[in-house]
């Protein structure tokens, strides 16, 4: 297990925690589809296995394979403490294998805002580099979803 890896990032939001969780952590891929990844990447979500919940596993695609496809299996999920798990899953030689736990998590503070943590086991070698780009990634994300909830709130209001 020499080529463990693992990070955690966490960000404090002026977002509730039951909104963080259920338009951010549980739609994290159709998020990035949405709102992050240009739409002329033709992105598609196909489930290959499950209804969603605990055990599924989810293929996020790419018009003309411009990409390489994300496999991921949905881990477990804790809605009374909005806390999410998955693994990414890759192939070689015909073999599947998790390459990637993730755990997310959204903690309620007092001021009405919350927590967002994230937590990565990489199974694979990656570089510090490698690893403080997939953490600022992360949080640019986040940003991205706090202004399109801060837009949209004030639109509402």
């Amino acid at each position: 297990m020499a080529n463990v890896s693992s990070w955690e990032l966490e960000i404090k939001s002026s977002i509730a925690a039951s909104k963080v969780f259920n338009e951010f952590i549980l739609k994290f891929f159709e998020f990035l589809a949405q709102n992050v990844i240009p739409k002329e990447f033709g992105i598609t979500f196909t489930t290959l296995e499950g209804d969603g919940g605990v055990g599924s596993i989810k293929l996020m695609s790419f018009l003309d394979d411009q990409f390489p496809s994300v496999k991921y299996k949905v881990k477990g999920i804790d809605l009374e403490n909005f806390t999410y798990n998955l693994a990414m899953i890759k192939e070689e030689n015909g073999n599947e294998y998790e390459s990637t736990l993730s755990e997310m998590k959204v903690i309620s503070s007092t001021d009405g805002g919350c927590v967002f943590k994230q937590k990565n086991i990489d199974f694979e070698a990656i570089s510090e580099d490698e690893i403080e780009t997939q953490k600022e990634q992360l949080a640019q994300y986040f940003e991205v979803f706090e202004a399109i909830v801060i837009q949209e709130d004030s639109t509402d209001s």
